[in-house]
């Protein structure tokens, strides 16, 4: 969606501070925070905490901004930072990235996987995966009714749903959630699948998130069979887009 005009990095005038929420409400214009096939890369860039985000822009010669980098200090790992981006180019990619990261550090790059070719020059990539992006239909959604399944409320105030039984035997949960959508996962005990337990805890987090006025998403692994087949039969359907996860560092170059 970035205009074809050249990209310059953007000038802020000498003690001028831009704060974050400023750079959103610039960045937004190259997402639809109503779209899944936005919905994770909005997610970091536009709504997650502020004083745990940075945001690096481009902008044309009319100072409209073409291009972002996201870094974000997440609960997924304390070491690694998330990076996400959406850029029209590699020159873009690479100038932003130069800015953003620091050589030999580590991150987690979760970014729409058209991005994908913009940074392989100058990102050291392992243990990618690919992930498919679904959203439930919920047209399609029944209620799955489990007395063993206890929903409750994470510590980020998000919607839990677990089974337990002298240990946790499942648990689905949001991994983030945003004005309009909400990420749900979940995990079975490998010894206890294909007993319908996945389904349960999915079924009670789906029905919460629905319930607060957002659409729910899943993300499954290419191959993950037993995993996409869960969410397949509580109404989750493939959007066709595709998010790239993998373990990430910046070369310097």
């Amino acid at each position: 969606r970035a205009d074809a005009q050249p990209a310059v990095p953007v000038s802020v005038p000498v003690g001028k501070i831009v704060s974050i929420h400023a750079q959103r409400t610039q960045v937004r214009r190259l997402l639809d925070d109503s779209s899944p096939a936005d919905a994770p890369t909005a997610y970091y860039a536009l709504f997650h905490d502020p004083a745990r985000s940075a945001l690096f822009t481009q902008a044309d010669d009319r100072g409209r901004v073409t291009g972002f980098v996201a870094v974000c200090q997440t609960g997924i790992d304390l070491f690694r930072p998330l990076l996400t981006l959406q850029c029209p180019n590699a020159d873009c990619a690479a100038a932003l990235l130069g800015q953003a990261l620091k050589a030999g550090r580590p991150y987690i790059l979760f970014a729409r996987v058209n991005q994908l070719p913009l940074v392989s020059d100058v990102l050291r990539l392992d243990n990618h995966r690919i992930l498919h992006i679904l959203r439930l239909d919920p047209r399609r959604f029944q209620p799955v009714i489990n007395v063993l399944a206890r929903s409750e409320t994470a510590h980020d105030g998000t919607p839990r749903c677990v089974i337990e039984s002298g240990g946790v035997q499942a648990v689905a949960g949001v991994n983030w959630q945003s004005p309009a959508f909400a990420e749900v996962f979940v995990h079975t005990d490998p010894a206890l699948r294909e007993r319908g337990l996945g389904t349960s805890v999915a079924a009670g987090v789906t029905q919460a998130v629905l319930q607060s006025g957002r659409i729910p998403l899943y993300l499954v692994e290419d191959g993950n069979g037993p995993s996409r087949n869960i969410a397949e039969s509580l109404g989750y359907v493939d959007t066709g887009v595709r998010q790239v996860y993998a373990d990430a560092v910046y070369s310097g170059q």
